[in-house]
């Protein structure tokens, strides 16, 4: 048996000592350059790392794919991918807590005149006129988190420290914690936008939610509302979002995650006062490797035992 780690920012490789240690019957490979990796994926029956339709391709072998990515859009992306019998799984719950983070601390950059200071900083300016009017506290404000999966939940946790109402909706409704109000179908997103101050965007990128967020639900929101994307881009509809924004229909938004990224440099998204853009970072954590590494080396001891199903195992044409 043979598996092979392909090229990752994360050094998953300097695991392959303490792996071979413990399967020695299993050949660990690692390709360190894209270009090096449609030889060596040939005979391997599993993967980890990114891969595209031409490496697919290549993989005569290949009986699994361990996503090093919580979200595998990017897989699925991949028509042969969905249609081979080739397992996939994510390394969903490893990035929940560092983008439950991100998406309170950018709530925060707004309503603690955190952003507003530091421009104010650079400009040398004691600006406590213009900014201390403006502070508003989360207290007794209702968070609506839109998907309810791990990051959805770790959010919900979060605010509830701010004593905040929290509603939520999801395909798959399920337990509700105590310190959440309610969980809803996604039937309810309409009357979630409406009642939400502030908006947060944590379902996978599918076929079912790519573009759920556009000019129709945005007009439901509250002129006082905040909406926050933090999971995949393309949710939100930017080209209805940025006039929304301008005309200060809804009060501010903060996207991790966009339609096209890098963000392209002519996009009126930049030039937006009351939008805060981070470049696809949220997911950022010191524990991250050692998450990622903690699902792999579950799922490699299921896999060579033949038990299923491993651990994150996706569903391929539901996308997550």
């Amino acid at each position: 048996m043979k598996i092979l780690f392909g090229p990752n920012f994360m050094k998953l490789e300097d695991a392959i000592p303490e792996f071979k240690d413990t399967y020695p019957d299993v050949d660990f490979v690692h390709c360190d350059q894209p270009e090096h990796a449609a030889p060596l994926i040939a005979d391997a029956d599993a993967y980890i790392g990114w891969i595209n339709r031409d490496l697919f391709l290549a993989a005569k072998n290949l009986k699994w794919i361990q996503s090093p990515s919580s979200g595998v859009d990017y897989f699925v992306s991949v028509p042969e991918i969905v249609e081979s019998d080739v397992l996939l799984t994510s390394a969903s719950g490893t990035h929940a807590a560092c983008v439950a983070e991100s998406a309170i601390a950018m709530i925060l950059a707004f309503t603690r005149g955190i952003r507003d200071s530091i421009f104010a900083q650079q400009q040398k300016e004691w600006a406590i006129r213009a900014i201390r009017p403006k502070l508003v506290e989360l207290t007794d404000s209702t968070m609506g988190i839109i998907g309810f999966g791990n990051i959805g939940r770790e959010i919900a946790k979060r605010a509830s420290g701010f004593d905040m109402r929290i509603v939520a909706v999801d395909l798959y409704p399920g337990d509700k914690p105590d310190y959440v109000t309610d969980v809803w179908g996604f039937d309810r997103l309409d009357d979630l936008l409406r009642e939400s101050d502030y908006v947060l965007i944590a379902v996978p990128r599918t076929p079912q939610t790519r573009g759920m967020i556009g000019a129709e639900q945005i007009a439901l929101m509250k002129p006082t509302a905040m909406l926050v994307a933090m999971s995949r881009g393309g949710i939100v509809d930017e080209a209805a979002l940025a006039p929304a924004l301008r005309e200060e229909r809804i009060a501010a938004a903060a996207v991790d995650v966009l339609a096209t990224e890098p963000l392209p440099e002519d996009s009126e998204l930049w030039e937006l006062d009351n939008l805060l853009i981070t470049p696809h970072v949220s997911g950022g954590t010191q524990f991250e490797r050692q998450h990622v590494l903690d699902i792999f080396g579950e799922n490699i001891g299921r896999f060579v035992r033949g038990e299923l199903p491993l651990r994150n195992q996706v569903d391929k044409r539901a996308g997550f």
